[in-house]
């Protein structure tokens, strides 16, 4: 049986393994800890299998298969809404200031235009991108289009140890909101991010089962991972 460290989730040589007191040291972060949990590990069930979600498709290719995201829901409509109200408004704003010629008023109007172009590329984006998620068994690759987008990606298959899912909180003055983020593990057991910015958990999940289902990686629970 293989023994990970529980901090940096690295494995552990036999070498600094003691099984007489069942304590460990984690040569990659130093830390020592009781392993005894790792020993007896419960019969661990066989996850549900989650249905392809609403704006998804699966596309069988030479390689292996494509999985195909569209970015347009509800949020885009409300963008959209936002959108309209913000660049009218910064609209009449540089009106009425090269009207008066009032430069002041324009130059201090600029930073607010330069968040409602940012706003409006972002929604135009919500109506016509798509995340292409390409695995083969080589690479898995990653591509938002078509317009440029970050997080286009590419990983080496041989690098993913373990896969999870994983749910991301964002809170501000206008309340509480989640995104879902796809993760792994490396040999190494350092965590890295795969794709983020996923709606739903549903979503995550979806394309988790698919890739580890792809790719015959064994499903292993991961600390604060989306249960399924």
């Amino acid at each position: 049986m293989d023994i990970f460290c529980k901090r940096c989730h690295a494995p552990i040589k036999a070498t600094e393994v003691n099984l007489d007191t069942s304590v460990a040291k984690c040569l990659a972060c130093n830390a020592v800890f009781d392993f005894r949990d790792q020993l007896s590990e419960p019969v661990k069930k066989s996850r549900t299998p989650v249905e392809t979600p609403k704006g998804m498709d699966f596309r069988v290719t030479a390689e292996g298969f494509e999985l195909v995201r569209k970015w347009f829901s509800k949020k885009v409509l409300g963008l959209l809404v936002f959108c309209v109200f913000w660049d009218g408004f910064m609209a009449v704003w540089f009106g009425i200031a090269i009207h008066e010629k009032q430069w002041m008023m324009a130059a201090f109007g600029t930073i607010h235009a330069l968040v409602g172009l940012g706003l409006s590329y972002t929604l135009v984006c919500g109506f016509i991108n798509r995340t292409h998620i390409q695995v083969s068994f080589r690479n898995i690759t990653i591509a938002h289009r078509p317009l440029p987008w970050p997080g286009n990606k590419s990983v080496s298959v041989g690098e993913i140890k373990q896969l999870f899912s994983k749910e991301k909180i964002h809170r501000n003055k206008n309340g509480t909101s989640y995104t879902y983020e796809l993760r792994y593990l490396d040999h190494r057991g350092k965590d890295n991010k795969l794709l983020a910015g996923l709606e739903s958990a549903k979503q995550a999940l979806y394309i988790e089962q698919e890739l580890e289902d792809t790719l015959r990686i064994k499903d292993k629970p991961v600390e604060g991972e989306l249960a399924r």
